[in-house]
């Protein structure tokens, strides 16, 4: 009887009949929210960046995690071309935009989940949508530090290159601020 089982799994699996991978949204939401349940609802209305019940081009294509150009530990990377962001919106509205106004609704997006809609996978990763901190904080402080911990003890490759990238921010902001003081009353060296 096992080897009946196994057998009828093992077509299943291999037919694609049960599939045992993750889907692109239980990934991101994993990964980039550190939260393990959630229904379609709460997916949604936390990705609704600007709150008007609507996924507009802007939050599919920061959901995708495209418009970023820093990585997770702050080392730069390159820009996602217009062309994929392009690709990346024009798929989701392809999918979920019944209405055809160029955003997705709650309404749009609960019934493409109900009728067992997924979320595509493009291939780009699981969806760094925010800042240099944000990404820091969720994607390694979170899972090799403690909240009471001494700097002494950040000597990871990823502390050391965000400490840097922290202090080119910073030097970067003093310049700036330099930059808008009318030349007259610059200190001179």
């Amino acid at each position: 009887m096992r080897h009946i089982l196994h057998f009828a799994l093992t077509c299943l699996l291999s037919f694609g009949g049960l599939s045992t991978a993750e889907s692109w949204a239980a990934t991101h939401m994993r990964e980039e929210h550190n939260i393990e349940n959630y229904d379609a609802a709460s997916f949604f209305t936390l990705h609704d960046s600007d709150n008007s019940h609507y996924w507009t081009k802007q939050d599919i294509l920061s959901l995708y995690g495209v418009l970023h150009t820093v990585d997770p530990t702050g080392h730069r990377k390159e820009p996602i071309l217009a062309e994929e962001q392009n690709k990346v919106y024009d798929t989701i509205i392809g999918l979920m935009d019944t209405d055809n106004d160029g955003s997705v609704s709650m309404d749009e997006w609960l019934a493409f989940t109900q009728q067992g809609g997924d979320l595509p996978d493009f291939g780009l990763g699981p969806g760094h949508h925010g800042d240099v901190e944000y990404e820091y904080e969720i994607h390694h402080w979170l899972k090799y530090h403690s909240e009471d911990e001494n700097d002494e003890n950040l000597n990871h490759a990823e502390d050391i290159e965000h400490e840097k990238l922290f202090h080119h921010m910073e030097d970067q902001a003093i310049k700036d601020q330099h930059m808008n003081i009318p030349p007259k009353f610059r200190v001179q060296a």
